[in-house]
């Protein structure tokens, strides 16, 4: 995160590592939730187009995959309206879509148990492809808040970088490559413990979530120069 012209900005989408790992963490906890109670996922499209071509060819009700897949893409392009709008990202708008994500999990949160599961599974969707889209590197971190596959590249990359240049630097970045991937795991073995012991369980996406941006708000503020004596 950085300074311009008095107004701190998260260029390019870099939202600090702290954040980034609830983040990641929150993405594992909700397609866990969403596997367990209604065998679709909401952030990893990937299953999806898997569970989608097993469908067809099985000749099984396809259209639960192929909703939250287009909701999804329809994420993606309204994060790219806002890249067009402000390809800068400053702080405050970052934070304004982190805030209208957390309000989206409120929202479902405070649903029944029993409402259908597209109630749940294509708001998800679409916040993923946003999240996806304009959160993308946490310092000089590369991550991906939706999915751990990248992730767990990037850490295996580093760690690899370590070994052959045992530097300041290089294990700073094998540690938090690992904290992001790690994030993903414990965010998921939260959301099924948490899902299959009881039922409103979306509200531990929704501390997460708001921890994430409690963290983002204060490392901003923090960037924010000093005025006065």
């Amino acid at each position: 995160m950085g300074s311009v012209g008095g107004s701190p900005r998260v260029t390019g989408g870099d939202i600090g590592l702290i954040s980034a790992a609830l983040m990641t963490a929150v993405g594992g906890y909700l397609d866990a939730f969403l596997f367990l109670r209604h065998q679709v996922f909401g952030f990893a499209q990937t299953g999806n187009v898997v569970f989608l071509a097993v469908a067809l060819v099985k000749g099984d009700n396809w259209s639960k995959y192929a909703w939250p897949l287009l909701a999804y893409l329809a994420g993606l392009v309204a994060a790219q309206v806002v890249r067009t709008l402000a390809p800068d990202l400053p702080a405050r708008l970052v934070v304004a879509v982190l805030g209208f994500q957390l309000v989206v999990f409120v929202i479902l949160a405070c649903l029944p148990s029993d409402a259908p599961e597209g109630w749940f599974v294509i708001p998800l969707s679409f916040v993923g492809g946003i999240r996806l889209e304009l959160f993308r590197s946490a310092g000089a971190v590369s991550f991906v808040s939706i999915a751990t596959t990248g992730n767990l590249m990037r850490f295996v990359s580093a760690a690899a970088d370590l070994v052959r240049d045992r530097s300041p630097q290089r294990l700073s970045a094998a540690g938090a490559t690992f904290l992001i991937a790690i994030a993903f795991l414990l965010g998921a073995l939260c959301g099924a413990a948490v899902t299959d012991a009881i039922g409103p369980a979306l509200w531990g996406a929704v501390i997460l979530e708001g921890a994430s941006v409690v963290v983002l708000i204060a490392a901003a503020r923090a960037q924010q120069p000093a005025t006065g004596v």
